[in-house]
């Protein structure tokens, strides 16, 4: 029995060429975006999970209050006494391990790179964490004070073999630190990444010693994890926190500071603080895309269904002489789901093949491994055929359930009046395809604008042509000289020193008071502060917007001037920015007067809010970065002048640059690159609703045959013909476009809210959907509608 079903569904489908292919195409697309999307997703679900106790992981975190207790400062590390006092308040803490994020140069003879991934590390962190280690034993890799371990690719670098233990290797030319253990790279899946760990000895040197580091509250830099002991509880700790900080920090430090706790595995998805080691997900996007990938593999059913009744004229008579034969209604339930799962079936292999093909392309686009492992594999293939079955079953259960109730008596008589009946589902099922249809629309043309615009906004400032990089302490030591030599070039016109640069996080400040009504008094708000130059203004084509910006001709001006931007003003509470100039302003111990406001400029991401900045001229010579501003039509030759100057005066260290326009962009590649999958995976959609508009115009079609005949006899145009059978499709287009915009405006709104400078909501979009959607729909249907209009309406009656 089973083989006879096979044989006449392979039949079928044969000879139904056309069908069989529209349906096999459609379905195929949409399994093919499902895999595609369930590998995207798997691979953000995975995150940090390969390590053995992952589930037992936790990370500190630290926010700071302003006055007003509004949060001022969300922070992913802490400072480096905390860890000690956890050990000696809270046993749930099982062992506790902290992580200097540093990074800087490393050197083997003649060999020098910049590593963005050196880490200085307690020796717990290899009880905390999982790495596969190829020599060297965890538990004394990180015991002796300049020790360090590497991965294999980090010993090939510089040693060309991974039999490196015993090797030295120099780091910021000042700290030796000797191999004692190989391990493999880390999987792109964790939130962190480290390729060097020199032990904690390196990290209390920077701080200036154990006793000095005992002290440095303000010094929140370290990483904090924690592995909780079984059988304890989070909310434990979380209660303890308050008196721990009134214990250790200050009587009044819950005012305005506050630890938190996050799971390891809820970073990459579910935390977005101000110093995140990486750019982190958002399990919103997850949650989309998974909705995209149903809604793509619904639609795929729907136009099966659609395309089997639309057929079901022409196997009514089949039906019928089954019937009539004794085929009973089991038997042709079972007829017509096999031929359902066959073509799943053959839909599912086409679509394994397409993802082997497309993957690749897939990987590099994404930038991910997106690999399996070997259990994972074994287990979603078994998904995989589980789903397949089960698709095939959903997608075939209506048109089998629908044709196997056709009367032999009515259907060997030509009556396929029960056709109507169904009509109103498969309408509704068009409504429903071109709702969403009209909602990706909507949501991927909105997308667009709101990334247009974050890239082209006036941030205040000039960063085209400006060159970036960080300065090391040979370059730091003769800075005057190395910048009057890049101001030889004709082609640099300006450069500048500051402590932070524009795309950086403003994460600095200290207290401030501001003169108000002749009292000193300390703003509700925190002001951040940003070390700057006396070249700052100049090299980024600023504005002033009150007062003056500071001047080697003044000599107060690096020793008692601020410069404070117009939302500092605004919080401090001063009538206008004129009114500001020449009050008396403390911050962090240095006294002096305004001698200037700023305009506003969008310093961080447009995520955030314009920060209050205070801007001054530090005493100590703690500058990190160099901005240069070059204007010239040969950028490759002006940056070739300003690597060999580098060269000059640190030969040892390799110049590390970048463009501060590329920066900004980086901040937004999640992103653009979100909203290029968005777009892709939404189109898909739209053409498979498209087929299910197809499958309902060829059914109507079908039933109208007789009708359009007639008409065609008593001289109706073609494009009469065309209006009429259109005219009912456009009703349900309008009814979708109206059905649709609300939810579209509802959760557009909503995903507008996440950044602090947006694009206004406007109609436009919601126009440009509707007029799409009424296109591609009359395009659609007229495919099907003017083979029956220009066709011989002898024809048309003959065969009714």
């Amino acid at each position: 029995m089973i083989k006879n079903y096979i044989n006449i569904a392979l039949r079928n489908l044969k000879k139904h060429r056309i069908y069989s292919i529209i349906n096999i195409i459609g379905l195929s697309i949409g399994l093919t975006c499902c895999m595609l999307i369930a590998i995207y997703v798997n691979d953000e679900l995975k995150y940090d999970k390969f390590h053995a106790n992952a589930d037992r992981i936790y990370r500190v975190t630290r926010d700071f209050f302003s006055p007003d207790g509004s949060t001022s400062l969300r922070l992913s590390a802490i400072a480096p006494p905390f860890a000690e006092y956890f050990r000696e308040d809270f046993p749930q803490m099982e062992k506790i391990c902290r992580i200097a994020f540093y990074g800087g140069t490393i050197k083997f003879e003649d060999k020098i790179f910049d590593e963005p991934n050196v880490g200085f590390a307690d020796a717990e962190i290899f009880d905390v964490f999982t790495f596969s280690f190829l020599s060297g034993n965890p538990e004394t890799v990180l015991s002796q004070p300049g020790s360090v371990v590497i991965t294999d690719e980090i010993a090939l670098k510089y040693f060309g073999t991974t039999d490196a233990v015993g090797e030295v290797l120099v780091y910021s030319d000042q700290v030796n630190m000797k191999v004692t253990g190989i391990i493999e790279k880390m999987p792109e899946n964790s939130h962190f990444n480290l390729e060097i760990i020199s032990d904690f000895s390196t990290a209390e040197m920077y701080e200036g010693g154990h006793e000095s580091m005992m002290q440095s509250w303000g010094s929140n830099n370290y990483g904090t994890y924690f592995l909780l002991k079984d059988g304890e509880t989070i909310e434990s700790i979380e209660r303890q926190f308050g008196s721990f900080l009134t214990k250790h920090v200050d009587e009044d430090a819950t005012k305005w500071t506050n630890l938190g706790i996050q799971k390891m595995t809820d970073i990459h998805l579910r935390s977005n603080l101000d110093d995140e080691q990486g750019l982190n997900s958002d399990i919103t996007f997850v949650i989309i895309f998974i909705a995209i990938g149903l809604l793509i593999l619904g639609i795929a059913c729907i136009n099966y269904m659609n395309l089997a009744t639309a057929r079901s004229a022409n196997r009514a008579k089949e039906v019928g002489m089954r019937k009539v034969m004794g085929a009973g209604k089991r038997s042709l339930i079972n007829q017509f789901l096999s031929e359902s799962i066959i073509l799943v079936f053959l839909s599912m292999a086409i679509s394994v093949i397409m993802v082997s093909i497309i993957l690749p392309l897939f990987r590099e686009f994404t930038e991910r491994q997106l690999t399996f492992t070997e259990t994972e594999l074994l287990i979603s293939s078994g998904i995989l055929l589980g789903f397949t079955l089960l698709i095939g079953v959903l997608a075939g259960s209506y048109p089998a359930f629908y044709l196997s109730t056709f009367s032999p008596l009515k259907v060997l008589k030509g009556d396929l009046s029960s056709g109507a009946k169904s009509s109103a589902l498969r309408k509704v099922l068009v409504i429903v395809q071109f709702s969403i249809s009209v909602v990706l629309i909507v949501s991927t043309l909105v997308v667009f604008k709101q990334i247009n615009y974050m890239s082209n906004k006036n941030l205040g400032f000039d960063a085209d042509q400006l060159l970036t990089f960080r300065i090391n302490d040979e370059v730091r030591e003769d800075y005057q000289v190395f910048k009057n030599t890049l101001l030889g070039h004709p082609s640099i016109t300006n450069v500048a020193s500051s402590r932070r640069i524009p795309s950086d996080q403003l994460l600095d400040s200290s207290g401030a008071k501001a003169e108000i009504d002749g009292d000193m008094q300390a703003p509700e708000v925190v002001i951040k502060r940003l070390d700057t130059g006396f070249d700052f203004l100049e090299t980024y084509d600023m504005e002033m917007a009150a007062g003056r910006w500071f001047s080697r001709d003044y000599s107060a001006d690096d020793t008692a001037a601020f410069v404070l931007n117009e939302k500092a003003i605004q919080v401090i509470g001063w009538q206008s920015d004129e009114d500001a100039v020449g009050k008396g302003f403390s911050y962090g111990g240095r006294e002096g007067r305004v001698i200037g406001v700023s305009k506003n400029i969008h310093f961080e991401s447009l995520r955030s809010e314009i920060s209050p900045v205070v801007m001054f001229v530090p005493r100590l010579n703690n500058k990190r970065f160099v901005s240069v501003k070059i204007q010239t039509n040969d950028l490759r030759e002006t940056v070739s002048f300003v690597e060999s100057t580098w060269a000059r005066f640190s030969p040892n260290f390799p110049l590390e640059y970048r463009f501060l326009d590329n920066r900004f962009e980086e901040l937004y590649q999640s992103e653009a690159q979100r909203s290029k999958l968005f777009t892709g995976f939404s189109s898909l959609a739209i053409f498979l609703a498209c087929l299910g508009l197809l499958g309902l115009a060829s059914f109507t079609v079908s039933q109208r045959t007789k009708e359009i005949s007639i008409r065609k006899v008593l001289g109706a145009s073609i494009q009469s013909i065309l209006y009429i059978l259109s005219k009912e499709f456009l009703l349900l287009i309008g009814l979708s476009v109206v059905l649709a915009s609300p939810v579209a405006w509802y959760f557009m709104s909503d995903w507008l809210q996440g950044y602090a400078y947006r694009i206004d909501l406007e109609l436009t979009p919601f126009v440009i959907a509707a007029i799409v959607s009424a296109s591609i729909a009359v395009l659609t249907i007229s495919l099907q509608t003017l083979k029956a209009a220009i066709s011989n309406p002898v024809n048309g009656l003959r065969d009714e």
